[in-house]
């Protein structure tokens, strides 16, 4: 079987006048690890200071031809701005990078979406982004069109407006139809979720910035041999259900795994995945899983906490399980805890297996403790 060509990808990125040459290298990180994630490769990138990004080229249109030159020198397969692009900002990149894949941060995220999805309803959540995130694009095309045959006579139109308006009944066509089958793979899910509820089993359910090691504590808890545990970005996208026995409350708990969160992705792409993420906002404790060998994990504890925000989960239980205790440098536990006392942190090591029963231990007594509030 041959193996999938890695794809030569060029960034295109902008940064604020003020900010140093190392901290514009640093925002690019993360990038590359989903563009490494995706199957690619970085080539060359470019980043342009400048105040705000070009209403028609993100770039300046100068940096855009340089960009255009070297995607033509270096065989570049794939262009990807760092952020997000707006449909007509997409029209004239297009035109600049001829017979190349352009993608935005939400393309690549998708991109990655397609790779990792298993289940029927993870697919059909990323059809539907994705065709959500295509529509806008059909728009600007259509005025671009609209515009260019102005002066052709009024009552007119030209088979590539026609053509358009047939594309954009099609995705909308498809958009009800995805809709209506997510909707009834939601109905099922829910009924499943409320027969868990009636037997009474607690549920605690992990969460975290992606990659922080939630799949490596699941397969730990539950022992299950079939959980992914990859140091990739989104290889868990659907939501898994395990359970896990708690010495100390002589009780079983459901464990639920979920997508990994991340910084700016799109409402849309957070609505399509609510059904991943109603486990989440149905357990009884939520496991904040840190990767606390990040020195950027403070950036990515508020990222969790905003997008917690954002599905009304932000007053729920949580317990801040800091992982990668082994080789996390200049960490300071009490500093850390004296911070966030709130969330009862415990450091934990799902490589060396270090503190999981410890950790148990503190799940029991949380959820003694809610039991007793709500007796």
């Amino acid at each position: 079987m041959a193996r999938p060509r890695i794809l030569r990808t060029l960034i295109l990125d902008i940064v604020d006048k003020g900010v140093s040459r190392e901290d514009a290298e640093e925002r690019l990180v993360e990038l590359r690890n989903l563009i490494r994630t995706a199957g690619g490769i970085v080539i060359k990138k470019i980043i342009q200071k400048r105040g705000r990004p070009s209403a028609k080229t993100f770039l300046g249109t100068g940096k855009i031809q340089e960009a255009s030159m070297i995607a033509k020198e270096k065989d570049i397969d794939l262009v990807i701005v760092n952020g997000l692009l707006k449909p007509n900002q997409y029209l004239h990149l297009q035109h600049a990078f001829p017979k190349k894949m352009l993608w935005d941060r939400t393309d690549l995220i998708l991109g990655i979406f397609d790779k990792h999805a298993s289940s029927r309803l993870a697919q059909l959540q990323i059809k539907l982004a994705r065709l959500q995130h295509e529509i806008p694009k059909l728009y600007a095309r259509q005025a671009t069109t609209l515009f260019e045959r102005a002066g052709a006579g009024i009552g007119t139109r030209g088979p590539g407006e026609k053509g358009i308006e047939a594309e954009k009944r099609h995705i909308r066509s498809q958009i009800k139809q995805i809709d209506k089958k997510i909707q009834t793979l939601q109905r099922t899910h829910s009924a499943q979720r409320h027969r868990r509820i009636k037997n009474g089993l607690p549920t605690i359910s992990l969460i975290g910035y992606t990659n922080a090691g939630k799949s490596s504590l699941m397969q730990l808890l539950t022992e299950k041999e079939n959980v992914v545990a990859n140091n990739a970005l989104f290889t868990t996208l659907d939501t898994r259900i395990g359970k896990t026995w708690l010495p100390d409350s002589d009780q079983e708990v459901l464990v639920a795994d979920t997508i990994g969160f991340i910084a700016d992705v799109p409402p849309t792409l957070i609505s399509s995945f609510l059904t991943t993420l109603e486990e989440a906002r149905n357990a009884d404790l939520l496991l904040h899983v840190i990767d606390i060998s990040d020195p950027k994990y403070q950036q990515k504890i508020q990222v969790v906490q905003e997008i917690l925000q954002q599905l009304g989960c932000e007053d729920m239980p949580q317990l801040y399980v800091c992982n990668k205790m082994d080789v996390a440098q200049n960490f300071d536990f009490e500093d850390f805890s004296g911070a966030y006392a709130q969330h009862s942190p415990i450091l934990i090591s799902c490589m060396r297996e270090k503190n999981l029963n410890f950790l148990k231990r503190k799940i029991s007594c949380i959820l003694d403790k809610k039991s007793l509030a709500l007796a």
